[in-house]
C-alpha cells in the first residue's frame, strides 16, 4: 500500500490567490483541492481536471507544507458540500 501525504500552500489561478490542498499517494497526486474565496475546485483520480498531473518531486511540496490527515479531509469533505456533483 502506498504512503499518503497530506499539504496545504498558497495557490493562484486564474481566480485569484487562494489555498490549495493535496493528498500524495506514493510520488503522485490522488486528490486536490483549492479554494478562491467562494470557488471551490476539486479533483481526485476519477476527475481529473483539478488535479495536478505532475509526481511530487517537481511540486514543490516541502514539509514546511505538511499537514495531517484531519485537516485534509475536513476540506475535502467541505469541498464535496460545495461541489458534489461533477
Amino acid at each position: 500500500m502506498s504512503t499518503k501525504r497530506y499539504f496545504k500552500r498558497d495557490a493562484e489561478s486564474e481566480y485569484g490567490e487562494g489555498i490549495c490542498y493535496m493528498e500524495i499517494t506514493g510520488d503522485w497526486p490522488s486528490r486536490q483541492i483549492e479554494i478562491y474565496g467562494e470557488t471551490w475546485l476539486w479533483g481526485d483520480e476519477k476527475h481529473l481536471e483539478h488535479l495536478a498531473d505532475q509526481p511530487f518531486e517537481v511540486l514543490d511540496l516541502s514539509e514546511e507544507y505538511e499537514i495531517p490527515s484531519e485537516e485534509f479531509e475536513r476540506a475535502w469533505q467541505e469541498a464535496m458540500k460545495r461541489t458534489p456533483s461533477k
